[in-house]
């Protein structure tokens, strides 16, 4: 009784769908064209007609082909499932030259013949749009990513690297051709001239820029830890070793850069080990045995002469040769005066930031900076202008804010003033009167008046009230 039951609606419902077939076709979003199986026009649904204005009963009893003359559609994807007897997906163009994805299955009858072709299309021209679209702005972006990093490559540096002398502009032509080759570099210069800043620059200005920038201290590193730090270890491979083992340093910077600072403190005996490394790109972990390739670009640096080094037998000279293949000599910062006032404008503008402040230096100030020798190089001029701009208690930072180590002979920078002199009272209170109000254009206060002209802060407070006003 059930089975019967259940057949009954079976029966009822397939009756339902002929008789809603019509409706059930036009409600399909997908363009529909079903054929015989000589490619005469049996059914089209309403999105047919709409895509391609062309009306039911004038589509029934045409055949495709006579369809495709009258150029609705081109080609007959029809035409091609008859004769290739399979399954097709296919570009279509209809008469309004819109974009047709069109797919038609033969539908075959118990002897193997055609019986039906069923093609359904759908409209993709707004898609096809889009991708051409997107595609361009891809091409675009493609471009001015191109452009920028050209542009970052040519005039990017890092900010702590200033460039107005001509011997930093020097070094910044190099490093714009050489960054992009893989080609080892030697940065020599003294503590603090910004070997590690230029070696940042090169990382960034070259094709690896997207990858890791290594940056090892070879003098900060005990001697007996250095190897494993630099290849790695294998687990258990000496006492104290980790259960899973290390991956070196060298073995991070792959598809990267790695720079070993102040390599001249590197112990001779694992400098052939990295003499192999850098020739093989190959390294073996602290108590392995398995070569691994790594990928780097070497950048070396040291604060001392290594050709004299290794003319000592300090350093292996087939490694210095190795290293020294494109040579970069930063001068201290007293052989390149004009760099000065920028980089005291650019710390000033950090520090400022960095403090919530607004901080600027006196012309007398800017003087002292320009005339002290710097024998710490640009790092020393940094903590100057740190300490300065914490430690001064007006917004104009005076000479006499500055370190007394900066201070040079200030009467030795005197200017004395001999002409038109009438009497010899004259001339020592006209003499009195130019150092106080040099001393006090210099440094800016009392306190600094009294210890330029080396006499007491009440007599230089007495000597300013009289010379140039009160105070």
């Amino acid at each position: 009784m059930l089975i019967k039951k259940d057949v009954s609606a079976i029966n009822s419902f397939e009756k339902e769908l002929r008789d809603n077939f019509n409706e059930i076709l036009d409600a399909m979003s997908d363009d529909l064209l079903i054929s015989d199986g000589e490619g005469r026009v049996m059914k089209v649904n309403r999105s047919f007609e709409e895509l391609y204005d062309l009306k039911s009963e004038e589509a029934l009893g045409k055949t495709v082909y006579e369809l495709e003359n009258e150029g609705y559609f081109k080609p007959s994807i029809i035409g091609k499932v008859l004769k290739s007897r399979k399954k097709i997906t296919m570009a279509q163009k209809n008469q309004f030259n819109r974009d047709i994805i069109v797919t038609a299955t033969p539908i075959f009858d118990g002897e193997g013949n055609i019986k039906f072709v069923a093609s359904f299309s759908r409209d993709i021209t707004e898609m096809v749009q889009l991708e051409k679209k997107y595609s361009r702005l891809q091409n675009k972006v493609a471009r001015y990513s191109a452009e920028i990093k050209a542009l970052r490559k040519e005039n990017d540096s890092d900010p702590d690297i200033i460039i107005s002398s001509v011997q930093m502009e020097r070094i910044m032509n190099t490093i714009n051709r050489i960054a992009d080759f893989d080609a080892n570099v030697l940065i020599l210069g003294d503590s603090g001239t910004g070997k590690t800043m230029l070696a940042r620059v090169i990382h960034r200005k070259s094709r690896r820029a997207d990858g890791p920038f290594i940056d090892i201290n070879c003098a900060a590193i005990p001697e007996n830890l250095l190897e494993s730090e630099l290849f790695g270890y294998e687990k258990g491979s000496f006492t104290g070793a980790g259960s899973d083992g290390k991956v070196g340093l060298i073995e991070l910077a792959d598809k990267g850069t790695l720079l070993l600072d102040e390599i001249s403190e590197m112990p001779i005996t694992l400098q052939a080990k990295l003499l192999k490394a850098i020739q093989d790109k190959t390294i073996t972990r602290v108590g392995g045995t398995r070569p691994i390739k790594v990928d780097f670009r070497l950048i070396a640096a040291s604060n001392r002469q290594l050709e004299q080094y290794s003319d000592e037998g300090k350093f292996r000279k087939d490694l210095y040769y190795r290293l020294n293949v494109v040579n970069i000599q930063i001068p201290a910062l007293a052989e390149r005066k004009e760099d000065i006032i920028p980089m005291v404008t650019f710390f000033t503008e950090k520090f400022n930031k960095s403090y919530n402040v607004e901080k600027t230096f006196a012309p007398g100030a800017l003087e002292v900076l320009v005339r002290y020798s710097w024998p710490g190089n640009v790092r020393e001029l940094s903590n100057v202008i740190e300490r300065a701009i914490v430690t001064s208690e007006k917004n104009e930072i005076t000479a006499g804010d500055l370190p007394k180590e900066l201070a040079e002979d200030y009467k030795g920078m005197i200017k004395y003033p001999v002409e038109n002199i009438s009497s010899l009272s004259e001339a020592i209170e006209q003499l009195e009167r130019e150092l106080v109000v040099q001393a006090y254009e210099r440094y800016g206060t009392t306190v600094g008046v009294a210890e330029a002209l080396d006499i007491s802060q009440p007599t230089a407070f007495r000597k300013v009230n009289k010379y140039i006003k009160k105070v």
